[in-house]
């Protein structure tokens, strides 16, 4: 997995294209503490108004907040509004 990521960096730097572009690492969006987009996302694990698990190819990310809510979903996008104090990778 390594070497495959190594490559994929490797590609993109050559090409002087971002890493997300081609590849299918999240990519995250935060806004203020009530708002967040994240690409590339693999399904949701977990899910209250005060923590959302999502499942990515690097790992999940795990949201803590308040009042947290799904505004929006697709196959590899999602939107999440509510009081956000934490995102982290676990």
């Amino acid at each position: 997995m390594k070497k495959k990521g190594n490559r994929i960096q490797n590609i993109a730097e050559a090409l002087d294209f971002p890493l997300d572009v081609i590849s299918d690492i999240p990519r995250s969006e935060i806004m203020g503490n009530c708002q967040l987009s994240i690409e590339n996302i693999r399904g949701v694990l977990d899910y209250n108004e005060n923590c959302i698990k999502i499942n990515t190819t690097v790992g999940i990310i795990k949201i803590d907040g308040d009042e947290l809510f799904i505004d929006n979903i697709s196959d590899e996008n999602i939107f999440v509004k509510g009081r956000i104090i934490r995102l982290e990778y676990i």
